[in-house]
């Protein structure tokens, strides 16, 4: 009996750990062709972003960048439906989609971040150049680097002092200015 018993007992350890062999093979191949992004903390989950591999010189979907080069391919990856805060590193040449801005760069990547969504009155440094999306202001400027505040969902009356060649948001009004600044209200 005791013999029956072992011979069991080692039929099923033979069979759970070959199931869980063949289960961390599955979860590391599936590892190694997620892209390589960036998630903080409260960010949609990034083990569902889709990639794609294109051929160079393909256009590239809207709301689609490009994350790695190999040869004569591109990788892509599908950032549509990112919640704020969501950062990834794409190449050079990547499309920037609507709603991302430029906050770090590399001699060959971008790290770009989605502002959607943000409240009024926060405020992220982008790179010169980066998109300024809608709504958002430039408040203060370095030789790299521009502060930008978003200032939708102002209350009527409000003032905020921008930087000249800042976007004037839809609503907004210029009611002064100096060499370097307009002084921006909110008129709805």
């Amino acid at each position: 009996m005791m013999k029956k018993h072992l011979a069991i007992l080692a039929l099923c350890s033979v069979t759970i750990a070959t199931a869980l062999s063949v289960n961390a093979g599955t979860t590391n191949a599936s590892a190694a062709s997620q892209p390589a992004v960036q998630a903080k903390a409260g960010t949609t989950s990034l083990s569902a972003s889709q990639t794609q591999w294109v051929a160079i010189g393909s256009p590239i979907p809207e709301g689609w960048v490009i994350t790695r080069t190999s040869g004569n391919m591109n990788e892509i990856t599908n950032v549509k439906g990112s919640s704020y805060g969501r950062e990834i590193w794409v190449m050079l040449g990547s499309p920037i989609p609507e709603g991302w801005v430029i906050s770090r760069s590399t001699g060959t990547m971008n790290l770009i971040t989605y502002v959607n969504g943000a409240s009024y009155g926060r405020e992220v440094w982008v790179m010169l150049g980066s998109p300024i999306p809608a709504g958002w202001v430039i408040t203060r400027s370095t030789g790299t680097m521009n502060l930008i505040t978003y200032v939708n969902g102002a209350s009527y009356g409000r003032e905020v002092w921008v930087m000249l060649g800042s976007p004037i948001p839809e609503g907004w009004v210029v009611v002064r200015s100096t060499g370097t600044m307009n002084l921006l209200r909110y008129v709805g």
